[in-house]
């Protein structure tokens, strides 16, 4: 009877370990940046091994997204550079720069740009989608 409790002890220890191990930390993403909820959800989706924090005290990493539109030009606001179409123009294509920096040396320990192509008049929040789901499967695969 022992050796069978020492078994599922060491089982659950086994368990706990891989669990915590899957884990490579946390990442603080900006309430403030409206893509922050796709790249949340795309993280989740992806099942990217990152734990998301409210708190950047807590955080690892961080993150920021910069949009870039066809014509060129960089904005702020991510989603108004995903959702921008122009007078009739059902053809968006737009692209969002993704840095991961670490939260503790500064340096950055990931980058991808994703480009995306909407052939739909109001798709911003598909394309918004799209996009994190993109930058979270890129990322996803460099922590490998």
């Amino acid at each position: 009877m022992r050796s069978k409790s020492l078994v599922v002890i060491a089982l659950i220890l086994a368990f706990a370990a891989s669990v915590h191990a899957q884990s490579k930390g946390k990442i603080y993403l900006d309430p403030d940046n409206s893509f922050s909820a796709y790249f949340s959800a795309a993280i989740q989706k992806k099942k990217v091994p990152i734990t998301v924090t409210t708190d950047p005290a807590q955080a690892d990493y961080t993150a920021t997204f910069q949009g870039k539109a066809k014509d060129g030009s960089l904005l702020k606001d991510v989603l108004s550079t995903l959702g921008a179409t122009s007078g009739g123009n059902n053809n968006s294509s737009n692209e969002v720069v993704m840095t991961i920096v670490n939260a503790k040396t500064k340096d950055v320990a990931f980058s991808y740009t994703c480009r995306k192509q909407s052939q739909s008049y109001d798709a911003s929040s598909a394309l918004a989608t799209s996009v994190a789901e993109c930058l979270a499967k890129h990322w996803k695969d460099s922590l490998k």
